[in-house]
């Protein structure tokens, strides 16, 4: 798979491709929205690299590169879990992988590095090209899924511990005099 991006205003556009079963897939669009695809079958001789690489020279021509990895961010899900989790906190792990997995991919956003389970928590680690829109397809994957409640997503750059974004923080109790 080759994936390429280019900043163009104020949105970040992407393009991607891949061989599968001797079909190249192209997919573009806007970070952070499900963009358009098309499919096209190669030759049974053809190198799928090469097939890859002749797709994308036009947008290399165009200003697309690849991802610079320091410009993107951590996009942690995490849950409570008691003690070290259970066999039901796997299987919602493997579960949140696999929707965000699909969530960040079709929407051009970044990738799922993996997942752990440890005492209290349950973690399911992305990066992320754009983070605000990475926050809000996270929100709506989980929750068409029912893997909202209990959620917090937190964002970290580089090095940096993540920070909780998401639930909101409820608003400051306003004094009156």
């Amino acid at each position: 798979m080759l994936k390429l991006y280019k900043k163009e205003g104020d949105s970040l556009r992407y393009w991607e491709a891949w061989v599968h079963e001797g079909t190249l897939t192209v997919h573009w669009g806007t970070v952070g929205q499900t963009g358009e695809e098309k499919e096209q079958p190669i030759p049974p001789d053809e190198d799928p690299d090469m097939a890859i690489a002749e797709a994308a020279g036009p947008l290399v021509d165009q200003g697309y590169d690849e991802p610079d990895p320091d410009a993107m961010v951590t996009l942690v899900v995490q849950y409570p879990v008691e003690g070290k989790g259970s066999g039901h906190d796997l299987e919602k792990r493997v579960a949140v992988e696999e929707l965000l997995t699909d969530a960040l991919g079709w929407t051009g956003n970044g990738e799922v590095e993996g997942g752990e389970l440890r005492e209290q928590r349950l973690r399911v680690h992305c990066r992320v090209m754009d983070a605000e829109a990475g926050v809000r397809t996270a929100v709506e994957a989980l929750d068409s899924e029912d893997l909202l409640e209990g959620a917090s997503i937190l964002l970290a750059h580089g090095d940096e511990e993540p920070k909780a974004v998401w639930p909101p923080a409820p608003p400051a109790p306003s004094s009156t005099s």
